[in-house]
């Protein structure tokens, strides 16, 4: 069972600590923590439900930073349809895997990077790790990383699906400046994360 006391707790120090933050930084390790207290190690199919609702939440709720960068390609969508596929079952995760990682770099070899395009690699970043968290159904997938790690520490190969829309949102990431950013629009995703996103998978939702 999920000791709700312990993530309302968690939540609460995320919402003094990004409150605190000049740059609307919601530290690496505060969510790890997060995560963690979102898990019930005697329900794995919830928990990797869970994982797989608020994954796709964020997504889409900085969908329309990709659609502004290329209003015809469904490239992120397709890849959430993927890996709702993979966890009802309908594809193969290995495969799966392989065509988001193969989707993500080609995208990264062909885009010209500048200030709108940029944002929206960010977005289907967070799409192919959707996929690839749909593909592997062990509790401790997403939490099983040195706590104290922080955010910057996993760039260029790696970045955690929440940082990367918060970087989308922001249009950049944590180690920018903040007059070079979009300061407000990151604390407003991580509120969203915080007070909407969470509180919604855990309760079976969906929201945008």
């Amino acid at each position: 069972m999920i000791d709700m006391n312990n993530l309302n707790q968690q939540l609460q120090l995320g919402r003094e600590e990004l409150a605190a933050n000049d740059k609307a930084i919601l530290s690496l390790q505060r969510r790890i923590a997060i995560w963690r207290a979102m898990i019930d190690e005697n329900d794995a199919d919830l928990s990797y439900h869970i994982r797989l609702r608020l994954n796709t939440m964020c997504v889409r709720h900085v969908q329309d930073v990709w659609y502004r960068a290329f209003p015809d390609d469904s490239g992120v969508e397709d890849l959430l349809t993927l890996a709702q596929n993979v966890a009802d079952g309908q594809a193969d995760p290995a495969e799966a895997e392989e065509r988001a990682r193969s989707y993500f770099e080609e995208l990264l070899f062909d885009v010209e990077l500048d200030s709108i395009t940029e944002p929206a690699t960010f977005v289907a970043d967070a799409a192919a790790s959707a996929v690839m968290s749909a593909c592997h159904r062990d509790l401790y997938y997403e939490v099983d990383m040195d706590s104290d790690l922080k955010d910057d520490d996993l760039l260029p190969d790696s970045l955690d699906l929440s940082y990367a829309c918060s970087a989308a949102a922001a249009r950049g990431l944590n180690w920018q400046a903040a007059k070079d950013v979009d300061v407000n629009a990151r604390r407003a995703f991580w509120t969203w994360y915080l007070d909407e996103a969470i509180p919604a998978a855990m309760n079976g939702k969906s929201l945008k």
